[in-house]
């Protein structure tokens, strides 16, 4: 019906979207919500209970001259479109066991990218080097080679899970360098739904990713955002990336713009 992966829209056809968005939101797969933006027209979020995760959001942004219409962004337009065509019946899960996704160190100065799947019981994990992340090598940040490497380090840890599109589906974490590993397992017919990973896999990844680091930098420097609160992270963001410029300026991702330079 529509095509999500262009963004821009008429008012016309936002309008439809949005009818059609509040329709969805009176049978209670979605939640509006009202947030402080002057330029968002509507905001809507998931319903855990009805099978779309509160992490799944679509937000559509009043007329951009320099867009020439208005902005629909969404975590994954998939979703979207199965809700503005009412197929209510796809995000009943399949009865299969499932295998989760998540990564660790995506917001971290110094190292690579952690990569984890877990069944529940076991956890496996792999590492895209900082080299990946830098400004000086063959694979670096600007060639975007850093989602081809991650998406292949996920595929082959699901592998040694054995996973199948006929005996698992997966749940991924949002967050841009799951993406294209989202869109090649379903483009291989898998179930992929994406979630909040909590839990064990969250867990064990923050304690793998922080003994890689020590390892690699030796000194423990990480630390997980969410256990020091917002105020904190400037500070300790700030001590690690001087430590990186004075001890270990090679292991810093200075492909990032915040880093160029070191």
């Amino acid at each position: 019906m529509f095509n999500f992966s262009k963004g821009v829209f008429s008012a016309k056809e936002t309008d439809f979207i949005i009818k059609r968005l509040e329709d969805v939101a009176e049978q209670g797969f979605l939640t509006r919500r009202t947030e402080k933006n002057p330029h968002l027209i509507a905001s809507y979020y998931g319903v855990e209970e009805e099978g779309i995760s509160p992490k799944w959001n679509v937000k559509i942004y009043s007329f951009n001259k320099a867009k020439a219409g208005h902005s629909i962004v969404c975590i994954d337009s998939e979703v979207l479109q199965k809700l503005v065509e009412a197929d209510y019946e796809s995000f009943v899960p399949p009865d299969l066991p499932v295998l989760r996704v998540d990564d660790a160190g995506w917001g971290f100065p110094l190292c690579g990218v952690m990569v984890g799947v877990t069944d529940e019981v076991e956890v496996l994990t792999d590492v895209v080097p900082v080299e990946y992340f830098r400004s000086d090598t063959e694979t670096n940040f600007g060639t975007r080679l850093y989602l081809d490497k991650y998406t292949e380090l996920a595929l082959g840890l699901l592998d040694k899970f054995k996973a199948l599109p006929d005996t698992h589906r997966i749940e991924i974490c949002t967050g841009f360098i799951n993406r294209p590993v989202k869109e090649r397992l379903r483009e291989l017919r898998f179930d992929v739904r994406v979630v909040e990973v909590k839990g064990l896999l969250q867990d064990e990844l923050e304690k793998r990713y922080k003994e890689y680091v020590t390892r690699e930098v030796g000194e423990d420097l990480y630390f997980d955002p969410k256990e020091i609160g917002k105020s904190s992270i400037p500070k300790h963001y700030s001590a690690c990336v001087d430590f990186g410029r004075k001890r270990c300026p090679e292991l810093l991702k200075n492909g990032w713009k915040a880093l160029a330079g070191y």
